[in-house]
């Protein structure tokens, strides 16, 4: 009886090793392009950050593991298009990706002005920026429109940096008096950056539109699915949770 114990504890086990690798196998694997790394969006290393575990979450009760892809900005909608990947995150329905087709909006982007409380910056209007210094995101000035576009060059000084942590770090040492940048990037740096968050100390200035993004798909099949996924997710205990891990201003 003793001795047939370990014998019966590893018949245990390999039946145990047999259904894991049996789930693993069931589940379809898709390759999924997303952005480089844009916290707390997405966090290249460890397949983390709120956009990249959302996906994931609706994929996994569909029944898919994913293979993310990184790549730069943009390059989603070719590799879509030509059917080289299942799927492309983050993209705007502003692009043509035919004959592939774009899910329902699944996240939210809200670029935003930010000044600090106690400076008496009040902005109603992208054209009242060009009586603040600024330091914009790279690209911004292309990406903001025109009428950005005009503000920023009467600015009294104007900067776009790639590292939007230095963005973080120049608002925060009173080094410009507005920086432009997405909320929830706003947010999650100056926690990184202070060890808590500074919302409270600073004025979110909303004026400009949101940007509604989707994922984009060629086979129209698991387009559909996936949407009737996301709009039951959303209700979900799990999708609140999410929200609360990364402090997701919405």
């Amino acid at each position: 009886m003793i001795r047939s114990l370990p014998v019966a504890l590893l018949k245990v086990f390999l039946v145990f090793l047999f259904v894991v690798a049996s789930d693993y196998a069931l589940a379809k694997r898709l390759d999924v392009t997303v952005g480089w790394t844009k916290p707390p969006y997405v966090i290249e290393q460890g397949d983390t950050g709120f956009e990249i575990e959302l996906i994931r979450a609706i994929f996994k009760q569909m029944g898919y593991q994913l293979n993310f892809i990184y790549l730069p900005f943009g390059r989603s909608y070719d590799l879509v298009k030509l059917g080289k990947v299942d799927v492309g995150m983050t993209l705007s329905s502003k692009l043509d990706i035919s004959p592939a087709k774009f899910s329902e909006p699944y996240i939210i982007y809200q670029n935003v002005a930010i000044s600090l409380k106690g400076r008496g910056i009040s902005i109603e209007e992208i054209s009242e920026l060009q009586r603040y210094s600024i330091v914009g995101f790279q690209n911004a000035n292309f990406i903001l429109g025109e009428q950005y576009s005009k503000a920023v060059q009467s600015s009294p000084f104007y900067v776009e940096l790639p590292e939007q942590k230095k963005q973080v770090e120049m608002l925060l040492k009173g080094r410009t008096d507005v920086v432009v940048m997405d909320v929830n990037i706003f947010n999650y740096l100056s926690k990184e950056f202070l060890g808590k968050s500074h919302m409270e100390n600073v004025d979110v200035h909303k004026i400009f539109p949101t940007n509604p993004y989707r994922l984009g798909f060629l086979d129209d099949s698991l387009r559909q699915d996936f949407d009737r996924h996301w709009q039951k997710f959303r209700n979900t205990e799990q999708y609140q949770l999410l929200l609360q891990q990364y402090d997701f201003l919405q």
